[in-house]
């Protein structure tokens, strides 16, 4: 496996952590919000691991499944399961690092945290022909210094720079945010 060409794909993973945590940095401050400040190094490392790893060329995919973990920095995302669609066709493949991802997808939990914040959801995907991101579930739950956003559908697109928070249809229910004082 071409190890420089395997962290560039994984560094994509990578990046769904970092923008939840990105977007979990700027919710608190606005229902609907631009950006953040958080970027990628592309000269940090990017490790993943989990309890088995499947590389399903014939679909395009890689599965990754058990206690998943990948960790880029400070930031570390948990999940039970990642799965990894990429491009088919040509000479190229994701076993020998070449292949282009399409679109990631966590599922069984999922839990983003940095230095100073921490998103929870069920599940999570990342497009990377839109650069949208998504995390869903029953109880999506985004804080940072004891401000808390909650929700049910947290949807960030990088191309425009805006994310949004959503309460749960079913439920009736709408995103709450609980916004600390700050200390002086």
């Amino acid at each position: 496996m071409n190890m420089p060409n395997w962290g560039r794909n994984a560094r994509a993973f990578a990046l769904l952590a970092v923008l939840c945590a990105m977007a979990m940095m700027t919710v608190t401050a606005h229902a609907q919000v631009g950006g953040g400040d958080f970027s990628l190094s592309g000269d940090e490392p990017v490790q993943v691991d989990g309890d088995r790893l499947e590389v399903l060329e014939d679909e395009g995919m890689a599965v990754f499944e058990g206690n998943v973990r990948v960790v880029q920095g400070d930031t570390v995302l948990r999940t039970g399961k990642l799965v990894i669609h990429y491009a088919r066709g040509g000479d190229e493949s994701l076993a020998t690092g070449g292949a282009q991802i399409d679109r990631l997808e966590a599922s069984g939990g999922v839990n983003i945290q940095t230095a100073t914040q921490v998103a929870t959801g069920e599940t999570g995907t990342y497009d990377m022909g839109t650069e949208i991101l998504t995390l869903s579930g029953k109880r999506v739950t985004l804080s940072e210094d004891g401000n808390v956003a909650t929700g049910c559908l947290l949807t960030v697109d990088m191309r425009a720079n805006r994310s949004r928070l959503e309460g749960c249809r079913d439920q009736g229910s709408r995103p709450t945010i609980l916004i600390q004082p700050q200390n002086r």
